[in-house]
């Protein structure tokens, strides 16, 4: 292997030109795969596509349509829903409503305030005007047939009192046109908003229109739809009201966006940060060459990754940072030996020098970074196996160029330019690494304690780290697009939905549409707002917490004919599959595709989830996939957005823990392998796992809530840590071979790598960090984040390895079977004609 690295140092260098050209083309051609990367936000990011929650969203979808697009109009303190219902304002809402329809591209379906009237009107009108033989009417005396005998007093009652507020209204003034008939129409005998009419018109104030975007929508169409939606309600205005229009669609598509801008304007950020660090602190010639060797490698990265159809998510983004930080560290370590070499001329040929000696270094600790990152592999979330692909992919394209691209720069650079020998100075970084070194060997046993109590520490208080995984959570809480669904939560007091994915022979069988007519009480008993509670709940069910109760109204075309047919005080009464049947009839379009599929065989159970946390609302989502319990050859399955982000957070909980035990296995395991040696590979994670339980105390007692990104930060730490840890211990061994002894061999390590140790993990820091000024917050904790792990493992790195390399090394356990190796002879070259000159042409 040393003639391998001999001979591609020697032809690096004497091929240049060659190499340039080939690297141009390689660059170009790998680099054309980024025009194949896709951006995505969708479920496929969050859900694996076998998980079943996954499988029954996407029918769900295709079936009851995607994202919910709201549009709140708020009546004005002293004015009321039904003065929004006259005909100016009917004429402005019927003409927005079919434009928003007439985009079929993009919209499945609307349903506006006057859809949601006529929807009523329908139910209670007829060409007699004898209100008992409209299809409300023939419901409520079908149910009041059917009641209990205790019951009867109670509905005449209420059904004399109907008849009188109909009664008032003359035959022919029946009509939406008269605000007196819309008042009827919109509340109930207690002058309340009748239950059915509560998803459209939450409360005396307050009405919706409700834009159904396409299931299964890729994110750009998913973009185009909430963009065409708001510039089309933006056009309403009515008198004494306020409108606001939003949904998750747009939450969405400002992520993409910025995922599509943003990130490279954070990448310029931390490449501008780089150049002042490289000016400022790498005293080489030449320092701004590694910049351009990672820019080079980060290109190969992500054109590998579009060819590899890696997709661009909120997760796999940040690899660009990520990768310039971590992976100028290749580069910078080349860079400064080949510098060194030259200068202290340990031998007549340095480049060859350094390419042996230094080249074997950078693979090792690229397979430790590959390892760590393909421990994110065995996560049960799609986005951060992708995130583990695209940084395994990365390092090692990162390394190729770092390793290629410097040896070839400096081999030209050196032939046709010698560098000048003169004093080696270890300088004020190599001095500072040597002091933060210099703990006596003696400390290395209570280094060790020390090591691990903080890991056990961390482990301890990692199950208490909590998870955010509410996409409105992840974005700039200034943004138009989270004040305007803040608005529509304090307005209508609703939040997201769940739905129930009923499938049955025939949607209107008895034994289908009583199977949803009671799983809708029982969950509105059990979850609903405790001031609105159905007539038969049971003690039990009005006992459960208010933590628990997220539910604020109930959808579906079922519950439109239970909620018709209930009297307050008396026992409900299952509609028949005929009367809800005949309801679908006279509904309006956009009622219909959101209720009922096409071939009758799937109905569509709306939950309207009030302003709760994910946390709050994964409980009860949770507790109703359990409990649920359809009679045989009927099958009820939540879906929606709100079962998405419970399924993330189950993926997430899963095996977070895991994932970065199993890098720290992983990374072990090879360096065992590798090292030939179970102590030089325990030596190498001493360090590691004071920077894991570091990272998890950190988050734990600075109260950071983590995200899908820092939840899984652990195997980002483990790669920065043993990147430094292997190095370290590598050029210690080195030292050794030259006879020093061990402390000498550390001071030694420490002093000639100090430079590009400090400069490296400085632009690492850095890269990483650039996305604490991210205004998302999912990115700006991140970054934060990760930047003071990778901090903590620069420092145990340095501070804990050298006295516990001295320690073990006294004991004979670092160097043994490394030492001695034949020295394989250097390839010839020519000297250069400079006399002063301290390098030879390699």
């Amino acid at each position: 292997m040393q003639r391998f690295w001999s001979w591609l140092a020697v032809n690096l260098g004497k091929k240049a030109g060659l190499v340039s050209v080939i690297g141009l083309l390689l660059t170009l051609a790998i680099g054309a795969g980024i025009t194949q990367l896709k951006f995505t936000s969708s479920q496929d990011a969050y859900l694996n596509k076998s998980d079943q929650v996954f499988k029954d969203n996407t029918a769900y979808q295709d079936l009851f349509g995607g994202e919910a697009m709201l549009t709140v109009i708020s009546m004005d303190k002293g004015h009321t829903v039904d003065e929004l219902l006259n005909d100016a304002n009917r004429a402005k809402l019927t003409a927005v409503g079919k434009k928003l329809a007439g985009n079929k591209r993009d919209v499945l379906g609307v349903i506006t305030p006057v859809d949601a009237l006529n929807l009523s009107n329908n139910l209670v009108s007829n060409k007699s005007c004898d209100p008992t033989k409209s299809i409300a009417g023939k419901a409520l005396l079908a149910a009041q047939a059917r009641a209990p005998v205790a019951d009867q007093t109670k509905r005449l009652a209420d059904a004399s009192t109907t008849l009188a507020r109909v009664a008032k209204v003359p035959c022919a003034k029946q009509t939406i046109a008269n605000p007196d008939w819309v008042k009827f129409l919109l509340t109930d005998n207690q002058g309340q908003i009748r239950k059915a009419l509560l998803p459209f018109f939450p409360d005396q104030r307050h009405a919706l229109i409700i834009t159904r975007l396409h299931g299964n929508a890729s994110i750009e169409q998913e973009g185009r739809g909430a963009d065409f939606t708001l510039a089309t309600t933006k056009a309403l205005d009515f008198p004494n009201a306020t409108i606001v229009t939003g949904g998750a669609a747009v939450l969405l598509k400002d992520i993409n966006d910025y995922l599509k801008g943003g990130m490279l304007t954070l990448g310029a950020i931390a490449v501008a940060i780089m150049i002042v660090i490289l000016l400022v602190l790498f005293d080489v010639r030449w320092r701004l060459l590694p910049l351009g060797i990672v820019l080079i490698g980060v290109i190969w990265a992500f054109g590998l990754a579009g060819y590899l159809g890696i997709p661009l998510t909120l997760v796999t983004i940040s690899g660009l940072p990520v990768m310039l930080g971590i992976g100028i560290d290749y580069a910078i370590q080349m860079h400064a030996r080949v510098e060194e070499e030259v200068i202290i001329d340990h031998a007549e040929h340095p480049i060859q020098e350094s390419a042996r000696n230094l080249g074997p270094a950078l693979l090792v600790v690229t397979f430790d970074a590959i390892f760590a990152f393909a421990a994110l592999y065995f996560s049960k979330v799609p986005m951060i196996r992708s995130f583990g692909l695209l940084l395994a992919v990365g390092v090692a394209a990162i390394c190729f160029v770092s390793i290629m691209g410097t040896l070839s720069a400096l081999g030209i650079r050196e032939y046709r330019s010698p560098t000048k020998a003169r004093d080696y100075s270890e300088g004020r970084l190599g001095r500072l690494v040597v002091w933060l070194g210099s703990v006596s060997w003696k400390a290395a046993p209570v280094l060790a304690i020390a090591a691990l109590v903080v890991f056990v520490g961390g482990v301890l208080v990692e199950d208490q780290l909590k998870i955010q995984t509410d996409p409105i959570e992840w974005v700039n809480p200034d943004s138009t697009a989270v004040q305007n669904i803040h608005t529509i939560e304090k307005q209508a007091g609703i939040s997201s939905e769940l739905g129930m994915f009923v499938v049955s022979k025939d949607a209107f069988s008895d034994k289908t549409v009583h199977f949803v007519d009671g799983f809708t009480a029982q969950q509105l008993c059990k979850y609903g707002d405790a001031k609105r509670l159905p007539q038969a709940c049971t003690a039990a069910e009005k006992t459960v917490p208010q933590t628990k109760r997220v539910l604020a109204n109930a959808s579906s075309i079922v519950s439109i004919v239970s909620f018709l047919t209930e009297v307050p005080g008396t026992e409900p009464i299952p509609p028949t599959g005929d009367e809800v049947k005949q309801v679908v009839d006279v509904a309006p379009a956009g009622i219909r595709k959101s209720t009922v599929s096409a071939d009758g065989k799937a109905t569509n159970l709306i939950f309207a989830t009030t302003p709760a946390s994910l946390a709050k609302r994964a409980v009860v989502v949770k507790e109703i996939r359990k409990n649920v319990a359809p009679p045989e050859g009927i099958r009820a399955t939540p879906s929606g957005l709100a079962v998405v982000g419970v399924g993330l957070l189950d993926n997430l909980e899963a095996n977070r823990i895991l994932l970065t035990y199993l890098a720290i296995g992983f990374v072990f395991l090879f360096l065992a392998v590798r090292l030939r040696s179970i102590i030089r590979a325990l030596l190498s994670l001493v360090p590691v796992l004071i920077a894991v339980g570091a990272a998890s105390l950190f988050a734990y007692f600075a109260g950071f809530t983590l995200s899908p990104m820092t939840a899984v930060g652990g195997p980002l730490v483990v790669a920065a840590c043993t990147e430094f840890t292997s190095l370290i211990l590598l050029r210690f061994v080195e030292e050794r071979r030259r006879g020093l002894e061990p402390r000498a061999a550390v001071d030694v390590a420490a002093a000639r790598t100090g430079r590009a140790f400090i400069v490296s993990a400085l632009t690492a820091i850095a890269g990483v960090a650039v996305l604490s000024f991210s205004s998302l917050p999912l990115l700006r904790d991140f970054g934060i984040i990760v930047a003071v792990n990778v901090a903590v493992a620069l420092l145990s790195a340095l501070v804990v390895l050298p006295p516990m390399l001295v320690w073990a090394d006294r004991r004979n356990w670092v160097s043994h079977g490394l030492v001695k190796r034949t020295e394989e002879p250097m390839i010839p070259v020519q000297r250069p004609v400079d006399p002063n000159a301290g390098a030879f042409t390699d």
